[in-house]
């Protein structure tokens, strides 16, 4: 049996693995902190909405955050998620 070329075999194959493991991190690490971005301007109006200030531009802001996140690509969470696993 020629293990040098079974072991090489199975070393590369290896380092295949650990790098679509590296490239989904780097993904999901992305994705993280895209959420984040929009939780943290969620909250930011949601704030400001609680006060219930009548400034038009408040609501401007809100309707550009909401079609802002409803049109982004990591908006499908789920998809990525599966895509990844």
């Amino acid at each position: 049996m020629n293990y040098n070329y079974k072991v090489q075999k199975e070393l590369h194959s290896e380092y295949q693995l650990l790098n679509r493991a590296r490239s989904r991190r780097q993904h999901f690490e992305k994705l993280i902190d895209s959420i984040q971005e929009r939780i943290a301007e969620l909250e930011t109006l949601y704030e400001k909405l609680e006060t219930d200030d009548p400034d038009f531009a408040i609501h401007a802001e809100v309707e550009r955050v909401l079609y802002h996140h409803n049109a982004s690509p990591e908006c499908s969470q789920d998809s990525a998620v599966k895509k990844a696993g």
